[in-house]
């Protein structure tokens, strides 16, 4: 039986031998397509060889290709787990001509390798090409010696390949199938045909690239031919080692005893479904981690959320209650981490990450399946099949219960959803939250059609004439604007930066003779900048050429800002790892914020390292330079881009020379000396697998060093120490007043416990104890006097009540052994503390509780005095 780890061997070298090139596998995230959230095939990393932007280094080539197909086009996602065959990660066997051969070598490479090499027999095998490719049925018979019955025509559903994304290459296909209808279980066909009916396993696409498709969808004959096959390597392997499934093949085999061990479940009947599905998501959740990329509500970070959750719930219909995801990850290393030792790299992050989000999703879980569990046992008891849009929008807005998981689980169940009705809830949420939108109540769409690009020169100047085109004001277009009048201004030309990209917007004025007005807020909308201010004196009309001057200090200081995130991001994945990506950011004048991608939190050494490298970076005072230039050749100078960003086909390029590149449309210094001190104020999570830095730069550094320089000195003042000392003799001081402060408890303690002797002292010796009392003593002190009362008194009951600084009431009971099969404290402190607003709970011997109504103190301790008196015989 050929191993997983020989199949991947023979393959490349069979294709060596044909004298192919043999490239590794690319990354799972496409390194320069942004219609692509992750590489779903292996031609990805070729896309642009067969176009011809970019020339081929070699004519052909050979790939064991890692991919995910979990979310928009050529998703598996639904079926994995169900069926024998389909996956969100996977393995693409490939083999590539960009202009070398086309279609016959590429149908006899394919047949020599199944017949010959690997040695599938013949009589099993059958193919389909596009329904119109005379050619390729021509090629079939005369190569492998297919009868006609053998070679199936399907249309352009089944055997046209579209391009990886919403552009690229593309053309017919042809398809390799194997006749498993002895061997593997699969619903009733009409026609026992490949294409329709699934007793026939498709393992090997072969797709003849001879159009282009553009944006438009528009086809373009491609100068050069191409091919690009992809074979599914788990179906071959599931093929070959004559197996009912993909999840029972060797690569599966670790992580797949993994799952049984820790569901406890044996993988027969109805345990199949859930056991594939965490086994696969095990897989996909590993490699995406290993990537950097991390779970979040958007883009990539939402897909691999979507997956990790999916398995956490059918972990759920198994019985596993507590995080148990995260352990899947040591098996897909031991399977899978000699082929791809990233993910041996990145396991302990991963684990982490996955429990994290375990953690966080489990409490939400619960609630919301809980509550759609009631509404599915509602409709079963009273025989309706659909659950309303009302109850659907409850889970789904005040729960936080993924949409998705609701319909899954009612594909799964078996009902019908309302969503028109839920649509239209959301709808009326939108509507409400319309309705309080404090904003600017101007509809910008309004101006569609209207607006001319303005033309930005703060990239040199900080002021410049300008012609006013277009005023509003109170959410209307109008002609002129007069004193105190609130006002959107836009002109043909500006020195202010609008806000995007995470900075913020410039401030400054706006003169026209005697007229001045103040800008508060920037923005842009599309390619139009919008000055948001007051007129402070005069009026301004439509027409009128005015002079715009930015607040040039803060303009400098928000370019440093900038420019310093630049330098954190390049420190951050130089000192952690390239899985560090950016996740968000905010630049303003007074400070900068970064978000990034990372497992746990930073340590000490690791900020100081990061501060070290970007202020080393700082007084080498290395020029910053920005260049206009296509996205392709952004991509190809390997300068950073994120994915999130929408870019155009040509971009600007912050370069600080020698050190890193980014994709940016923001304001920057022109040397790295211009930004001065970069100083980490705070270091914090945002959610699971993201972190937040705070920092300052430039007079924002100067104003906080001055400001705890001067501190220190005013500190070692009050403390009579030297300023090297003030640690150390803060530390003495906190011991001696810990010292103080147990004294004093101590004290109270003592002194309340007197209390508690002077009020058994006035009574009856013979009778069980009562003591009911208010104490000016910590939560600490009323239990140790409790439990002074419980040693020393032989028979009674102890109540004590005291009101904290912030008006709350608590309570201590304590009842001596004897006493409680018939008075129970827990029983008492839950009775009294109703009665003053609050709850607590504990033992039938000791209880404590706490209150909000302190009015209420005197009166209850008065009838539970009454209460106590007649239970006792007092």
């Amino acid at each position: 039986m050929m191993t997983s780890r020989e199949l991947r061997k023979v393959f490349l070298d069979y294709f060596r031998s044909k004298g192919h090139t043999i490239v590794p596998s690319s990354s799972l995230i496409p390194d320069n397509d942004p219609t692509l959230l992750f590489t779903t095939a292996g031609m990805v990393q070729f896309k642009q060889y067969y176009s011809r932007v970019v020339e081929p280094p070699f004519p052909c080539a050979a790939t064991v290709q890692k991919c995910l197909r979990a979310g928009g086009k050529g998703s598996d996602l639904e079926n994995v787990g169900k069926t024998p065959r389909h996956h969100t990660f996977f393995e693409m066997l490939g083999n590539f001509s960009f202009g070398d051969y086309f279609k016959k070598e590429a149908i006899e490479y394919a047949y020599e390798f199944v017949t010959k090499v690997v040695k599938i027999p013949q009589e099993k095998l059958w193919v389909s090409v596009y329904q119109d490719d005379d050619e390729a049925f021509e090629l079939w018979q005369k190569i492998g010696g297919f009868s006609e019955d053998r070679i199936v025509r399907l249309g352009k559903k089944d055997n046209w390949w579209g391009p990886a994304g919403d552009e690229g290459a593309c053309g017919p296909c042809s398809e390799i199938y194997i006749d498993l209808r002895g061997v593997i279980e699969y619903p009733p066909c009409e026609v026992e045909k490949p294409g329709p009916c699934d007793g026939f396993l498709e393992f090997w696409n072969l797709v003849f690239n001879q159009y282009n498709q553009d944006k438009e969808g528009k086809l373009h004959p491609l100068q050069y031919t191409g091919i690009d096959t992809g074979m599914g390597f788990e179906r071959l392997l599931m093929i070959l080692q004559g197996k009912k499934s993909v999840y029972e093949t060797d690569i599966f085999e670790p992580i797949m005893k993994k799952a049984i061990k820790i569901s406890g479940l044996k993988y027969e009947g109805k345990n199949r479904i859930p056991l594939n599905v965490i086994a696969d998501h095990a897989r996909a959740v590993t490699f995406v981690l290993a990537e950097g990329v991390f779970p979040s509500n958007e883009g990539r970070g939402y897909v691999l959320r979507h997956i990790l959750r999916r398995a956490i719930r059918y972990g759920k219909m198994m019985g596993l209650d507590r995080p148990f995801f995260y352990q899947m990850v040591e098996p897909v290393v031991e399977a899978m981490g000699d082929a791809y030792p990233e993910i041996k790299e990145h396991a302990a992050m991963a684990e982490k990450v996955i429990h994290s989000e375990e953690e966080a999703f489990f409490k939400t879980l619960n609630r919301g399946l809980e509550r759609l569990n009631d509404f599915i046992a509602e409709m079963k008891a009273t025989g309706e099949g659909k659950l309303s849009g009302e109850k659907i929008f409850m889970l789904y807005d005040s729960l936080g219960f993924p949409l998705d998981f609701v319909q899954e689980i009612a594909a799964d169940e078996g009902f019908v959803l309302d969503m028109e009705g839920f649509q239209k809830r959301m709808e009326e949420q939108k509507q409400r939250a319309r309705a309080h939108w404090k904003g600017e109540g101007f509809d910008l769409k309004l101006l569609q059609g209207t607006l001319q690009p303005t033309e930005y020169v703060g990239e040199n100047l900080y002021e410049c004439e300008a012609k006013v085109t277009k005023i509003i004001k109170n959410g209307q277009i109008v002609e002129s604007v007069a004193e105190n009048d609130d006002v959107i201004l836009i002109t043909d030309r500006t020195p202010f930066y609008g806000e995007k990209g995470g900075q913020v917007g410039d401030q400054g004025v706006l003169e026209h003779r005697a007229t001045r007005v103040v800008i508060q807020d920037t923005k842009v909308y599309e390619n139009t900048i919008l000055h948001y201010g007051r007129v402070l004196n005069g009026t301004l009309q439509v027409g009128d050429v005015c002079l715009l001057r930015v607040d040039a200090d803060k303009k400098q200081a928000t370019a440093r800002h900038h420019t310093a995130t630049h330098l954190i991001h390049k420190a951050l994945r130089s000192l952690l790892g390239d899985h560090v990506r950016q996740a968000g950011s905010y630049v303003s004048p007074v400070s900068l914020r970064f978000d990034f991608t990372h497992p746990q939190s930073l340590t000490k050494e690791e900020i100081e390292r990061i501060e070290e490298e970007v202020n080393r970076v700082i007084l080498e005072n290395r020029p910053v330079h920005r260049r206009i230039m296509s996205k392709e050749e952004a991509m190809k100078s390997d300068a950073v881009a994120i994915f999130e960003e929408k870019y155009g086909d040509v971009v600007r390029v912050i370069e600080i020379e020698g050190y890193s590149k980014e994709l940016c449309g923001g304001t920057h210094v022109h040397r790295t000396g211009d930004i001065g001190l970069v100083k980490i104020i705070s270091e914090s999570s945002v959610s699971a697998g993201t972190r937040r830095l705070e920092a300052v730069a430039g007079m924002r550094s100067l104003e906080l060093l001055q400001t705890l320089f001067y501190r220190s000195k005013e500190l070692a003042l009050l403390l009579a120490s030297e300023e090297e000392k003030i640690l150390e003799r803060v530390k003495d001081l906190q011991e001696q007043l810990r010292e103080q402060e147990k004294a004093i408890s101590e004290n109270k303690k003592n002194l309340a416990w007197l209390e508690v002797e002077r009020i058994l002292s006035t009574l009856a010796q013979d009778k069980p104890a009562m003591v009911i009392t208010r104490l000016d003593v910590d939560q600490e002190a009323m239990l140790g006097v409790v439990d002074t009362f419980k040693a020393k008194v032989k028979s009674g009951v102890i109540f004590l009540f005291r009101v904290t600084q912030d008006e709350k009431v608590q309570m201590v009971c304590g009842v001596t052994k004897d006493l409680t099969s018939t008075i129970k404290a827990n029983d008492l402190v839950k009775k009294v503390a109703s009665q003053l607003g609050g709850g607590g709970g504990g033992r039938p011997d000791l209880a404590q509780a706490g209150g909000k109504d302190v009015a209420k103190i005197d009166e209850v301790i008065q009838s539970l005095s009454l209460e106590l008196k007649s239970l006792l015989g007092v």
